[in-house]
C-alpha cells in the first residue's frame, strides 16, 4: 500500500509538470492565433472607428511603469545558490534520505528555477566566463562566483551541485521515474558521454566566436523557467499593487515547447538525460569530482554486492560485479542524489 501511495505521488508530480506545459503549449497557440496579421495591421487607420476610437485612445493612454529587478537580487541569488549548496553538502555527508535531497530539488526548482527564471546557472557561465577571458570587462564578478562556487564544492565531496543548486538537474530530479527506470547498455551509455564533451568544446567555441550562448539554446527547460518567472512577476507586480499589462504572456513558440515535453517524457523513463548526455558544465564537474577529498565510496568491508544500489542509481554511476566481488563508483558520474544511501542496508557507502 505505502509503495502504491509513493508510486501515485510521483506520477502525480510528473503530471502537474506536464500539464503546466501543455497548458502553456495550448495558450501559446491561442495567443499567437488571436494576432492580426501584417496586413490586417495595415489596413486600419487611427481615424477608422471600426475597431473603437484609436486616437483618443492613445491620447488618454498611461503605460503601466515598469519596476526593474533591484541590484540587490544578485548578492541574495548568489546567498541562496551558496545556502543550496551547503545544506546539500551537509546531507550527503550526513547520508540523510533521499527525500532530503527531492526536498532540496524542489526548493531549487521553485526558487532559482521558477522565480529567477534558471538564470542563476553555471552552464550558461560558461560562455560567460569564456569571453571574460578573452576581454575581462564582458564577465562580472557573479558571473565568476556562479562559475565557480559548484566547482569548489566538488573538489570537497562531488558534484552535489546536480541536485542541490542547479534548477535544471532539480527538474530531472523531480520528474524521473522512482523504481523501474530504463537502463541504457553499457557500451551506448560511455559512448553518449562523448556528446557533453562536444557541447563543451562547441560551447567555449562560439563564446569565443560570436559571443553566442550556444548551450542556452539547445537546453530544454528555459521555457518552462521563463514562463514561470513571468507569471510569479506579474502575480507579485498585481499584489504589490503595480499591476503589469493584462496579458497572458507565454515564452518561446510551439516547437521549443514540444521539446520539453519530450525531453520531460523521456527524463521520466531515462533519468537526467541532460545532465548525462548534453550538460557541459556536468563534464567540468566530473572533472574536478575526481580529485574530490571526499569522493564516494563503497566499503568492500561492509558490501555483499547485492546490486540493489546499483538499479537505483539514476546515472548508472555504480557497477556491481557480483560474481567478482566488485563494487565502483564513478565519481565522474555521481550526481550526490543519495538513492544508494536509501537502499543499502549494510552502510557500505
Amino acid at each position: 500500500m505505502n509503495m502504491e501511495l509513493k508510486g501515485l505521488k510521483l506520477n502525480m508530480r510528473v503530471i502537474i509538470v506536464i500539464a503546466f506545459a501543455l497548458v502553456s503549449l495550448v495558450s501559446s497557440v491561442n495567443t499567437s492565433m488571436a494576432l492580426p496579421t501584417p496586413q490586417e495591421q495595415d489596413c486600419h487607420s487611427v481615424d477608422d472607428l471600426s475597431r473603437g476610437n484609436i486616437r483618443e485612445f492613445k491620447d488618454n493612454y498611461i503605460p503601466k511603469e515598469f519596476f526593474p529587478t533591484p541590484e540587490y537580487m544578485v548578492f541574495v541569488d548568489l546567498g541562496v545558490l551558496l545556502l543550496l549548496l551547503l545544506i546539500g553538502v551537509f546531507f550527503v555527508w550526513r547520508k540523510k534520505s533521499q527525500k532530503a535531497m527531492t526536498v532540496m530539488a524542489i526548493i531549487t526548482f521553485a526558487y532559482l528555477g521558477f522565480i529567477r527564471g534558471g538564470c542563476v546557472c553555471p552552464v550558461g557561465a560558461i560562455s560567460n566566463t569564456t569571453m571574460g577571458l578573452i576581454t575581462p570587462a564582458e564577465v562580472g564578478l557573479a558571473s565568476l562566483i556562479i562559475f565557480m562556487l559548484p566547482l569548489i564544492i566538488a573538489l570537497i565531496i562531488g558534484r552535489v551541485f546536480c541536485t542541490s543548486g542547479c534548477p535544471l538537474g532539480a527538474v530531472q530530479h523531480i520528474v524521473q521515474k522512482s523504481k523501474k527506470t530504463i537502463k541504457l547498455p553499457k557500451k551506448l551509455n560511455n559512448a553518449l558521454k562523448v556528446v557533453p564533451v562536444l557541447m563543451l568544446i562547441a560551447t567555449v567555441y562560439f563564446a569565443i566566436q560570436s559571443a553566442c550562448f550556444f548551450v542556452c539554446e539547445v537546453e530544454p527547460y528555459k521555457v518552462l523557467f521563463f514562463t514561470g518567472q513571468t507569471w510569479f512577476e506579474q502575480g507579485l507586480a498585481f499584489i504589490l499593487g503595480h499591476p503589469m499589462e493584462p496579458k497572458f504572456l507565454i515564452a518561446f513558440g510551439i516547437g521549443t515547447w514540444l521539446y520539453l515535453i519530450a525531453i520531460l517524457v523521456l527524463g521520466y523513463w531515462v533519468p537526467r538525460p541532460f545532465c548525462r548526455f548534453l550538460c557541459p558544465y556536468g563534464v567540468l564537474l566530473g572533472v574536478v569530482s575526481f580529485f574530490s577529498f571526499k569522493p564516494r565510496k563503497i566499503k568492500d568491508d561492509n558490501c555483499v554486492y547485492c546490486g540493489m544500489c546499483e538499479k537505483v542509481c539514476p546515472t548508472q554511476a555504480i557497477a556491481i560485479d557480483r560474481k567478482n566481488k566488485y563494487a565502483y563508483v564513478s565519481n565522474y558520474d555521481c550526481v550526490q542524489c543519495n538513492k544508494c544511501n536509501n537502499v543499502c542496508k549494510k552502510d557500505a557507502f
